[in-house]
């Protein structure tokens, strides 16, 4: 299924929708949109979403940004569905300022995803192209 972009960054910005849930699977979001950031390490999701799905914090680290911050964070465990896929026990970052969810490498290197950018298109694919 083809997702697409989300026009209201200055640069169409592919998204695809999720679901994070805890990981007995009693509470859950509803579906969200994430950004897909293939420059992020990890997938960081607003703290406030994580607790409200009951996700366990498991262990308080440190995040370095691109531009040299560095700051402390709180990581939690939950299950994510990205369409008919669930991803079970990924570690994501809590932002406690942040209202967007970021698909990090920890994520995105679990999925075969095609960005078409000229179409402004994200699609999860279940085979590269080219396979029978």
């Amino acid at each position: 299924m083809s997702h697409s972009y989300d026009p209201s960054f200055p640069s169409p910005f592919p998204v695809l929708p999720v679901v994070l849930r805890q990981i007995d699977g009693s509470a859950r979001t509803t579906l969200v949109s994430a950004l897909v950031d293939t420059g992020a390490d990890v997938t960081i999701a607003p703290a406030s979403l994580l607790r409200t799905v009951g996700a366990e914090e498991i262990f308080n680290g440190h995040l370095r940004a691109h531009w040299g911050g560095r700051r402390p964070v709180n990581v939690f465990l939950v299950d994510l569905e990205i369409e008919d896929q669930i991803l079970p026990g990924v570690e994501v970052v809590g932002d406690e300022q942040g209202q967007d969810i970021l698909l990090g490498r920890n994520v995105l290197n679990k999925l075969i995803l095609l960005l078409d950018g000229p179409g402004r298109l994200t699609d999860v694919l279940y085979r590269r192209p080219g396979d029978l």
